[in-house]
């Protein structure tokens, strides 16, 4: 089924493979997002982070805007960096995985997800969306 025919297109769902169970994610998407990825952080290091997100469509451009979900009630986005995608993997056959960095040192986001990191890591984790950017031609 395609975006334009979904009947709630702000809503991404998603099983995320923990162990010998799978968890249900939903992401509900700030209005206007509809056409923006959907998905949590798993992981976070120095400077990097891994996001989870449906398998379909893949995740294959080279730079996002990454904007955290705070308040599921509402879905505003709270704290924003440029990220760059450097790998994408399947997780199974309706998840994938991706590898970011962040842009730019010591962003809100990057700074807000350091904070949370013991969170991230007991699967408390913090939904996202992910706005693909377009970059100038060199």
């Amino acid at each position: 089924m395609s975006i334009d025919q979904r009947r709630f297109p702000r809503v991404e769902f998603f099983l995320v493979p923990d162990q010998h169970e799978q968890l249900p994610v939903w992401v509900i998407k700030p209005e206007g997002l509809s056409e923006a990825r959907g998905g949590i952080v798993v992981n976070l290091s120095e400077a990097r982070l891994q996001i989870l997100a449906a398998a379909e469509p893949p995740l294959d451009a080279q730079h996002y805007e990454l904007r955290l979900l705070l308040g599921e009630d509402e879905g505003v986005p709270l704290f924003s960096a440029d990220v760059r995608r450097v790998w994408t993997r399947p997780l199974s056959r309706i998840v994938q995985v991706g590898g970011f960095e962040f842009e730019s040192p010591n962003s809100q986001a990057e700074e807000f997800l350091l904070a949370q990191t013991a969170q991230i890591t007991a699967r408390k984790w913090v939904r996202c969306v992910l706005v693909e950017r377009m970059t100038a031609l060199a």
